[in-house]
């Protein structure tokens, strides 16, 4: 198990940092926001936590693996695994964009 640097995310993201999608051309906005990261799309806004963003890198490990295949084993983890979202969730690709930028999943 790897720990977060939650030290590392928040200056990384401090004042805002644009990013890509996993898929698609649309700049992603990403920035601190207390215990998570805010990720901002022209038409939408959503939160990534610090929590689920450690839960993903716990599942990632020390594998390769593409972040789009990535992506949906994490969505699979909560779908059925012990923190079940039944609810649509856009936390799975979140953590894959934000694992991505930090060079942590390729």
């Amino acid at each position: 198990m790897t720990a977060l640097d939650w030290a590392a995310v928040r200056s990384r993201y401090d004042g805002g940092r644009a990013v890509r999608p996993l898929v698609g051309s649309s700049t992603l906005q990403v920035e601190v926001a207390g215990d998570a990261l805010a990720v901002t799309q022209r038409l939408w806004r959503s939160e990534v936590t610090r929590s689920e963003l450690q839960v993903a890198l716990d599942l990632l490990g020390h594998r390769e693996v593409g972040a789009v295949a990535f992506s949906e084993e994490l969505r699979r983890y909560y779908s059925g695994g012990p923190q079940v979202q039944p609810t649509c969730s856009r936390t799975p690709n979140l953590c894959a964009v934000v694992l991505v930028d930090l060079g942590l999943l390729g």
